[in-house]
């Protein structure tokens, strides 16, 4: 199956089932870099709460007609460095609203660069520590 082929039966399959406003496809096949035990990598954001099993029979239920494993994660339940790698890497699949999917982007790197600030003054007093402790 071609990748517009499988990026069509994603949203197709995922927009009745989850309501996401916005589906990201990341890691190897939205790199281009697929081999044949390649998964389906597959984040989104929705209003709509589901619990890990109701999301894991959907991702089951979509592995089956992609025949290949998929990874389904609800982009609001991931780390803040997570949700940074999969906006900086991912592909957009679908977005059904544009403003919604901004704020979230500008949102989660605002709250990344937070965190990186913070962590320089850990990292910096361990290399002080590292140091005294050699001498």
């Amino acid at each position: 199956m071609a990748a517009d082929e499988q990026a069509r039966l994603i949203i197709e399959y995922l927009t009745p089932k989850l309501s996401p406003y916005v589906i990201y496809l990341f890691g190897s096949r939205a790199g281009g870099q697929t081999h044949p035990g390649s998964d389906f990598d597959i984040a989104y954001i929705s209003e709509k709460k589901f619990d890990t099993y109701g999301r894991f029979i959907i991702s089951q239920e979509l592995a089956a007609s992609l025949n290949a494993d998929v990874d389904l994660i609800d982009l609001q339940m991931a780390s803040t460095v997570f949700q940074t790698q999969v906006i900086a890497s991912g592909v957009v699949l679908y977005c059904s609203d544009e403003l919604k999917r901004a704020t979230f982007e500008m949102y989660t790197l605002k709250k990344y660069a937070r965190l990186n600030e913070e962590r320089a003054d850990v990292l910096e007093n361990l290399v002080r520590r590292a140091i005294k402790y050699e001498k």
